[in-house]
């Protein structure tokens, strides 16, 4: 029964330790591609920033959903460009992020998404503190068929959802194999084996 117990605090630690906290800022986008930093909020479009707080203390920053004016009235989808990796700052009680030209992988996207190679380049600072964002993106470099277009934005949040949600970070959201020191398997092993279930519960099987 001790055993038993002790590997079920093992699996129970496992599993948090996988945990991510993640928290979506909703508010205002404001562009400029003249290259002097000069924003209207005013003329800014609504927009969404996801931070996610990873298990090993990096974060993770993604800017939902991003278009672009780049030819005719309506914006172009590129799509979601994640920063990972960010190390936190603490500055006035404020976590700072910065990214200096970091590759920013584009997920979700559109068409235009393959004709950039499927990423862009940010250098930005970011700035959390309560459930505010502030993020200014001093350059976002777009890489379109060889043309370089250089684009700085600013963002600022006006309400934030998801505070301190858990999701399961990197893991899978499939079944997950344990043994009795609470160690994850590849697979099932000859024995007792402990499967954690997407839906959240633990399975007892012997093979």
């Amino acid at each position: 029964m001790k055993k038993f117990l002790l590997a079920a605090m093992a699996l129970v630690m496992t599993v948090a330790a996988s945990a991510a906290e993640s928290t979506t800022y909703k508010g205002k986008l404001a562009i400029d591609l003249s290259g002097q930093g000069q924003f209207d909020m005013d003329e800014a479009s609504d927009a969404s920033i996801t931070v996610t707080k990873e298990d090993n203390g990096t974060y993770t920053f993604v800017l939902n959903q991003f278009s672009l004016l780049i030819d005719g009235d309506e914006p172009t989808l590129i799509g979601d460009a994640t920063i990972s990796g960010l190390a936190p700052q603490e500055e006035d009680g404020a976590i700072v992020l910065t990214a200096n030209n970091q590759e920013a992988p584009v997920t979700n996207g559109g068409e235009l998404a393959g004709y950039i190679g499927g990423k862009v380049w940010i250098t930005m600072t970011a700035n959390i503190k309560g459930n505010k964002l502030t993020a200014q993106l001093n350059d976002i470099l777009v890489n379109l068929m060889g043309s370089e277009i250089h684009v700085q934005a600013q963002f600022v949040s006006s309400e934030a959802t998801g505070i301190n949600s858990v999701s399961a970070g990197t893991t899978s959201a499939t079944s997950r194999v344990y043994d009795l020191s609470g160690r994850q398997l590849p697979s099932m092993q000859k024995g007792l084996n402990i499967v954690k279930t997407a839906d959240g519960k633990s399975v007892k099987v012997v093979k």
